[in-house]
This record gives structure tokens, C-alpha cells and sequence, in this order.
């Protein structure tokens, strides 16, 4: 039996097998480029973070203010396509971020205080996870200083667009947060909430 008909016939045998292969295949050289620039953009525009874990990746350029500490896990994406995410922490604030979390583009994170986000977290769009009630580095001048209260979203959480997490909220493990929703207070892990305040809409 010749060559080509040892070869046509393993084809025939197994024609998905080899498309799937050809198809990966062509996907992961479409995305090479993708890629390298968002690992190359985590070490250029993350550099002022205290600590960048492995395979964090950037998408655009993230806006960084680091007068406190930010701490980043590994594999974690930040999204900055259409408008910049930010993180921004003060003086004595802690931006403590887990392994394997997605921030997706005009979200902002800013911690006076600490703001801890467990691993494999979702942030959608245009989001703001703070622990005062003035995001952001420095109260304006004429108004009264505020109190940070630590915020916490646990491992596995949701954050749909336009989600606010206010001072002092903690969000359970595997909760799932409606989108335009104002969390103030706790939300039980696995549930699932929304409204302004959110309030508790299926349990787990």
C-alpha cells in the first residue's frame, strides 16, 4: 500500500480529529500576536504594582496609581479596550487581587484601606469596588475626610455591568451580582442580587 493511501485512509478514519487539530492549530496562530502584546503591556504598565503573578495578562492600557500596595495573582486579565480600568490605592490602602480574575474595561478598584478580591473573580464593565465613599487618590479640598471600611468579594463572584460595591460590603464566594446594581451590606455566598441597595433575588 502506497504512502497516499495510507494517508487517505487515516484521514477518512478521522476527519474531525484532524480538523479540530487544524483548527486549534490555526487559532493559536491567530492569537500569537494578542498574546505576546498583552503579556509584553502587564510588565510595561503594571510595573509600579508590588507584586504581578504569572501569565497576567493587559489589554490596552490599565490607568495605575500605586501609593500603597497592589498585589496581583497569577493569570489575571485586565481590560482596557474602550476605556481604561483603573486601580488605585492611597497611602496606607492594600489593592489585594486573587489569581485567575477578569477586570473588564472602565471598572475602577481604589482602596484607602483594603480592598481584597478572591481567585477566578468577574468584574464587568464600568464598575467601582471602593472602600470610601470617594473613589479615587485624596479627598477633594473643601469637603470632610471619609472613613474607608474595608470591601471583600469572595472566590468565584460575579460583578455584572455597572455594579458599585460600596465601603464596607462583603460579597460571598460564588455570588452573582445584577447588572447597574448598588451592593451595600453583605451578600451571602451563592446567591444572587440586584437593585439599589441590592437585595437578595434567588438563594443558593
Amino acid at each position: 500500500m502506497t504512502k497516499a493511501v495510507v494517508s487517505k485512509s487515516v484521514a477518512d478514519r478521522h476527519p474531525v480529529t484532524l480538523k479540530k487539530h487544524v483548527s486549534r492549530w490555526w487559532a493559536r496562530m491567530k492569537g500569537a500576536p494578542a498574546w505576546f502584546t498583552s503579556r509584553l503591556g502587564a510588565r510595561i504598565w503594571l510595573r509600579s504594582c508590588d507584586r504581578v503573578g504569572a501569565g497576567t495578562r493587559t489589554f490596552w492600557r490599565p490607568n495605575i496609581e500605586n501609593k500603597g500596595r497592589i498585589l496581583l495573582g497569577s493569570r489575571v486579565r485586565i481590560n482596557s479596550n474602550w476605556a481604561p480600568a483603573e486601580l488605585v490605592s492611597g497611602p496606607h490602602g492594600v489593592i489585594d487581587i486573587g489569581d485567575g480574575v477578569f477586570i473588564n474595561y472602565g471598572s475602577m478598584i481604589s482602596a484607602h484601606l483594603h480592598v481584597r478580591i478572591g481567585s477566578n473573580v468577574m468584574i464587568g464593565n464600568y464598575c467601582i469596588v471602593a472602600d470610601t465613599e470617594i473613589p479615587g487618590i485624596g479627598d477633594p479640598g473643601e469637603a470632610p475626610p471619609t472613613v474607608p471600611r474595608p470591601v471583600e468579594i469572595g472566590n468565584g463572584a460575579w460583578l455584572a455591568a455597572r455594579v458599585t460595591v460600596l465601603p464596607g460590603s462583603r460579597i460571598g464566594a460564588g455570588a452573582v451580582i445584577a447588572a447597574g446594581s448598588v451592593v451595600a451590606g453583605d451578600i451571602p455566598a451563592g446567591n444572587v442580587a440586584g437593585g439599589i441597595p441590592a437585595r437578595i433575588l434567588r438563594t443558593a
